[in-house]
């Protein structure tokens, strides 16, 4: 099979089938329609664990969306020491914080997630813990070359990322005590077990992608790969001044062994926020979609009577079903409704052909010809 320029979902799951590396990397909140139709054709997701509770504004870690409703799961307590004291060097990381009920609050997400979408769900700290005997002999020469700028933050017993100068760790340590970190993180968003938590050093800047990658390579042999974007990732990881600092790094970690690290990684990353098309069966948003496909199918063909049927059938199409929402305000349609409506998501196969890069102009010209703005 050829596939040129492959960019649909179908093109994805087809790459993943052979071997290719295809993820998500979220973060561990809630999840909006993107990634539930995602994790329903089985695209991979690893969700990055070092996520802050205020900084990730669009999953709302510290509350549960549900009804159009945001639920405080913290205390009123904790909730106002975290916005009072979470500044660019202290962060609140949400796997480490307790809900009202004890749970951890990452888990609260993740569990929920794992329990509707079992084969698709896992972590980057599980990912680079699968591969972990080469990845400490990486991060073992970073430690002696690159200290500062690889292990930038300490994460404390309390779960708060505070600049690694304030640790008193010495270089020598570093590597066990970042292992322990990612052991700690992969235990508080995947078992409800009790721990106590004791934090550790902790990656930073281009080596939290690039390790990734490197597992991969590791785990595959290829040097291509297709990463899905949230709102964020595409943006930053497309600047000329991210990819040259991501090369650079390479080529660090190369010169000094060439058969651990490869000379070249080839990404291809696609805008995965669009990709908002699926549907929950019995529900209103069937009807919702589609419409959509039977309009783009029909395009424009229909009698002056149909079309003016659909245009007064669909006229609360984008209240009841949203092609764009504005994530950090919005509360959106996540797991938790998804898990209270039966569990169960579906996609057309109409959209598991459209090009990832298109899907959204295609959902835009369905939405000009039902007439809605």
């Amino acid at each position: 099979m050829i596939r040129v320029n492959p960019s649909s979902i179908n093109d994805l799951l087809t790459l993943k089938e052979v071997g290719a590396p295809v993820t998500l990397t979220s973060h561990p909140g809630n999840a909006s329609l993107y990634k539930l139709t995602l994790w329903s054709c089985c695209i991979p997701e690893h969700f990055w664990d070092v996520t802050c509770c205020v900084a990730d504004a669009n999953n709302w870690p510290m509350y549960r969306l549900q009804n159009g409703q945001a639920e405080l799961l913290v205390s009123e307590e904790l909730y106002q020491r975290i916005r009072r004291g979470t500044n660019s060097n202290r962060r609140f990381i949400t796997a480490y914080q307790k809900t009202n009920c004890g749970e951890r609050l990452g888990r609260s997400h993740v569990k929920v997630c794992e329990t509707l979408f079992p084969g698709a769900i896992s972590s980057c700290s599980r990912l680079l813990l699968s591969e972990v005997e080469k990845l400490k002999e990486v991060f073992g020469y970073l430690a002696e070359t690159r200290c500062q700028t690889v292990f930038a933050r300490f994460i404390t017993t309390e779960g708060i990322a505070i600049p690694i100068r304030e640790s008193g760790l010495r270089s020598h340590e570093l590597v066990d005590s970042f292992v322990r970190v990612l052991r700690e993180l992969e235990h508080l968003l995947f078992s409800d077990e009790p721990i106590t938590t004791q934090g550790g050093a902790c990656y930073d800047g281009v080596m939290v992608p690039l390790s990734t990658m490197l597992v991969q390579y590791w785990q595959t042999g290829r040097v291509d790969r297709y990463d899905i974007s949230g709102p964020d990732m595409i943006h930053y990881a497309t600047r000329p001044e991210h990819q040259e600092n991501l090369s650079e790094m390479l080529r660090h970690l190369h010169r000094w062994n060439p058969e651990l690290i490869p000379s070249t990684l080839v990404t291809r990353m696609f805008p995965g926020t669009v990709a908002r098309v699926g549907y929950i069966p019995g529900h209103i948003s069937e009807s919702v979609m589609n419409r959509k496909v039977q309009s783009l199918r029909i395009n424009g063909q229909a009698s002056s009577d149909h079309k003016r049927r659909m245009w007064e059938i669909a006229k609360e199409d984008e209240c009841h079903w949203p092609m764009q929402i504005k994530a950090n305000q919005d509360h959106y349609f996540s797991q938790h409704d998804l898990v209270a409506q039966g569990g169960r998501i579906v996609v057309d196969d109409f959209w598991k052909e459209i090009p990832l890069d298109t899907m959204r102009d295609t959902l835009t010209r369905a939405n000009a010809l039902l007439r809605l703005k």
